[in-house]
């Protein structure tokens, strides 16, 4: 298994729930956890830093990982993440 952690920063914890807010409308953990090759995608809110969103992703292999990058709700994901000043810290294990 291949996991991918996450750390989305934003500058202030409304568009930190905005953000969330629009990834939820637009079902991005429910579509990636119906990918093949997907055993775990999910958000956590940290308890002491309201403006930082962690995603936990679990990959079978990396052709799992190569093919949920061409999804549309990856693409969007993409598109969801140019309206904020948001960056993003992936570790990979």
């Amino acid at each position: 298994m291949i996991n991918w952690f996450v750390t989305y920063s934003f500058n202030n914890k409304e568009d930190r729930d905005s953000f969330y807010a629009e990834i939820s409308a637009a079902e991005t953990g429910k579509l990636s956890r119906q990918e093949e090759g997907c055993a775990k995608y999910d958000y956590f809110f940290p308890a002491e830093d309201d403006t930082k969103l962690f995603l936990w992703e679990q990959w079978e292999n990396e052709e799992a990982i190569e093919r949920h990058s061409k999804m549309p709700h990856f693409l969007n994901l993409r598109s969801i993440k140019e309206k904020y000043e948001v960056t993003t810290d992936i570790l990979k294990k």
